[in-house]
């Protein structure tokens, strides 16, 4: 214990400081009370009682910041419910009351020595945020892929798994609501918003699926009513030797074995020699039907091979009717830039996205809504980057630019024409011809078109 004052190292009997004086009484019944709280922290940690643990220890700390042992076991329990950045939080903490001989050392490095693992904690909060988001919204199928695809990169995420489980509640699809509920309970037995949950999927299962739930749950118990059914024993008493009860015994034994042998022995000798009968007589069949079995086979298996051909085509359209996630992973992207105001950035993106994979109505009106608000300035914006590049002569950053305006606005004429200057700057003849050309046929009877044929003709078309 080190003294509140001058921190100076203490022993816990000392009611005093011996440096400073400092009364210390109450100090440590707050060290004390700190102490408790982990200890019973500690204990619901180990029977994976885990929000138990967490209580338990926040209170800890609420007594004493600088306790460090419940501090880094607050970020162990942390760090087994997902919540990787809180974890982190509270081991920088820990190090920073500790700085020598702390075990925070060895977690934090070992997180530091896994990029890997930091950069699916990085993608994991963001598709997770990403999947709130969207729930709030009431695109249900959009949050569940996401939701999927966190749990898939750490099945221990709870609060991944709860949401996830609530919209199959949502949707009415209770048995996959069932297993998320119970993945997060075996991680956390007395988690209350799972628990809560799971009394909701019970209530709406059958009646015996419910049973079923039930006795998972059930424990057996001793029921304090039989131990008092014993009845009391008299005191023993010394009877004096029977000889009639070995006679009976004798007599039973031999009755015993004269009954199996005339009786018992001969039904069992049957039983056996039909059964070896009845085992001579299926190896013959199964002799002679094999060759049977052998002409059938192969005929299955040229119906089977006549088949295959259909069943090629059959997966290719399965294959073509699958939905691609990268799709949805982009349209996120675009939408929470559109929010952040980055509307140039969100078309860049969006322009990416095949609106012919999207199947979620939802999701092809967010398409819709952010290209018509962002596509046209976005063409603008890049086209002018690209126009001072082009202007210092830097044609070979310029052109994909250029191209990159007319994927957003195939009606930028400026665009064109002026990736066709840079081409011809870059002596690319043939391109430079060829966007001309594109500009007199979709622009005919604008200034650039009438350009672009003095253009033409100066390069001898």
């Amino acid at each position: 214990m080190h003294c509140p004052k001058c921190n100076s190292d203490l022993s816990f009997k000392q009611k005093k400081c011996d440096r400073c004086g400092e009364d210390l009484t109450t100090y440590r019944k707050i060290v004390s009370g700190s102490n408790r709280f982990y200890n019973d922290g500690l204990m619901r940690a180990r029977v994976r009682d885990l929000s138990g643990a967490a209580v338990s220890l926040k209170k800890s700390l609420e007594l004493d910041k600088t306790n460090t042992n419940a501090r880094n076991l607050l970020g162990l329990v942390y760090y087994e419910m997902g919540e990787t950045v809180d974890a982190l939080s509270q081991w920088v903490i820990s190090k920073h009351f500790q700085p020598v001989k702390n075990e925070a050392d060895v977690y934090v490095k070992d997180l530091q020595q896994n990029p890997a693992a930091l950069e699916a904690a990085n993608q994991m909060i963001k598709k997770y945020n990403q999947a709130l988001n969207a729930a709030r919204q009431g695109n249900e199928d959009l949050a569940i892929i996401q939701l999927k695809k966190v749990t898939s990169l750490n099945s221990k995420f709870l609060r991944a798994q709860q949401l996830l489980a609530l919209l199959y509640l949502k949707q009415g699809d209770n048995e996959k609501a069932y297993k998320c509920l119970k993945k997060v309970l075996k991680i956390d037995i007395n988690n209350t918003t799972s628990i809560r949950y799971m009394n909701e999927v019970k209530r709406l299962k059958p009646e015996r699926e419910v049973k079923e739930l039930k006795e998972e749950r059930t424990v057996e118990r001793v029921n304090p009513k039989s131990v008092g059914s014993f009845s009391s024993v008299d005191k023993f008493q010394d009877d004096k030797p029977n000889i009639w009860l070995f006679i009976n015994l004798i007599l039973g034994a031999v009755v015993g074995v004269a009954f199996a042998y005339f009786l018992i022995v001969p039904t069992v000798k049957k039983s056996v020699a039909s059964e070896y009968k009845n085992q001579i007589q299926k190896q013959e069949d199964f002799a002679s039907s094999k060759d049977t079995a052998i002409d059938s086979l192969k005929k299955e298996i040229e119906a089977l091979n006549g088949k295959l051909g259909d069943k090629d085509q059959d997966i290719q359209k399965l294959k073509d009717q699958m939905v691609d996630e990268t799709v949805y992973d982009n349209l996120f992207e675009a939408i929470t830039l559109y929010q952040q105001g980055k509307r140039t950035d969100a078309a860049e993106v969006l322009v990416t996205v095949n609106e012919k994979n999207l199947t979620s109505t939802k999701a092809k009106e967010y398409y819709n809504t952010i290209k018509e608000a962002t596509f046209v300035n976005a063409s603008r914006q890049i086209y002018n980057q690209a126009k001072i590049k082009y202007n210092y002569g830097n044609y070979t950053e310029a052109k994909p630019l250029f191209e990159k305006a007319i994927k957003l606005d195939n009606e930028n004429i400026d665009a064109y024409y002026f990736l066709a200057r840079a081409y011809e700057k870059s002596q690319d003849v043939k391109n430079a011809k060829k966007y001309y050309n594109k500009v007199i046929s979709d622009f005919a009877g604008s200034s650039r078109a009438r350009e672009a044929q003095e253009k033409l003709k100066y390069m001898g078309e």
